[in-house]
């Protein structure tokens, strides 16, 4: 087996349950403000979709996922040509990657701190992380874990994960014909993070040669339905976005400065981000520490007030 090109630290967040057993606290008083999932809960039009879905569970997906397909292509205003599946934004990300970029080759990545999928992806490709000569660069827009919505770079290839689009309402989608690959996810404004669903879109000519460089079946057919049933009616974030910026508000009467943010959390930096962290988790309350400071996804207001005690 090769080595990897560089060091990959965990990413993941410990579940609820191993939280309960760390703290003391029940499972049912958790409240995760680490995820940037939605708060919101399943419509019911979903269910009976999935309850579908599940009279043809012992087939495969012949002939792929063109209905699922042709509903992205419509919301994202492109051909089902440009659509490429993936089980969620990081299989794809993964995928653009290894496609690109192999031993001996650089990656370059934009904004620090940002999403660490990124650099796991470009040592899992037996690449290197940097911008001289760089085959593939690399920009999550709006930044995670920043909220920033910074300027595209001009190089291309270009990679654009767009995972939340929906609240900054600004894409790269015009320029997949000038080599940039936009890529976007069910998980965060659609509530469907467990059903792990995600799509790039591309020029034809890229789309093809990413699916020839993917399994078959990238989706399982039950997420395939609940991606195509929430598209029939896709979410409403103003409620998401009204809360972001009273959150905002209240934490800046409590002497905190967030950034300004263009997605559903927001980044506030902190002296210790660790210690904060570990204090919050004891209370049921987990964020997400990373450098500088804590990214905190908006909730609804009950929750983000019993954040904002124990804060």
């Amino acid at each position: 087996m090769r080595s990897l090109a560089g060091k990959i630290a965990a990413h993941d967040a410990p579940s609820t349950e191993e939280i309960a057993r760390r703290t003391g606290v029940p499972v049912s008083d958790i409240l995760r403000f680490d995820g940037n999932t939605s708060p919101q809960l399943l419509p019911s039009t979903r269910v009976e979709a999935l309850a579908d879905e599940l009279a043809r569970l012992h087939t495969y997906p012949h002939g792929g996922y063109p209905r699922l397909e042709q509903a992205i292509a419509q919301y994202a205003g492109v051909s089902p040509e440009n659509v490429v599946l993936g089980a969620g934004a990081d299989d794809l990300i993964l995928l653009v990657v290894r496609s690109f970029a192999g031993r001996g080759d650089r990656v370059a990545i934009a904004n620090d701190p940002t999403y660490p999928i990124f650099s796991i992806a470009v040592w899992i490709a037996g690449a290197e992380i940097g911008d001289d000569g760089p085959v593939l660069r690399i920009c999550c827009r709006p930044n995670n874990p920043t909220g920033e919505l910074r300027e595209l770079p001009q190089t291309r290839p270009l990679l654009v994960d767009e995972a939340y689009f929906e609240y900054s309402g600004e894409t790269a989608v015009s320029l997949i014909e000038d080599d940039v690959i936009v890529i976007r996810t069910f998980s965060k404004a659609f509530g469907l993070a467990g059903a792990r669903v995600g799509y790039a879109l591309a020029g034809r000519e890229l789309a093809a040669a990413l699916r020839q460089r993917q399994h078959p079946a990238p989706l399982s057919t039950l997420s395939a339905a609940l991606a195509l049933a929430t598209l029939e009616s896709p979410p409403d974030v103003r409620p998401i976005l009204a809360e972001r910026e009273r959150f905002a508000d209240r934490l800046r009467e409590r002497g905190f400065e967030p950034w300004p943010s263009h997605a559903n959390f927001l980044f506030v930096p902190v002296d210790e981000p660790g210690e904060l962290f570990e204090r919050l988790l004891r209370k049921g309350l987990p964020v997400r520490p990373v450098a500088g400071g804590i990214r905190i996804t908006i909730r609804n207001e009950e929750d983000d007030e019993r954040l904002l005690q124990a804060l």
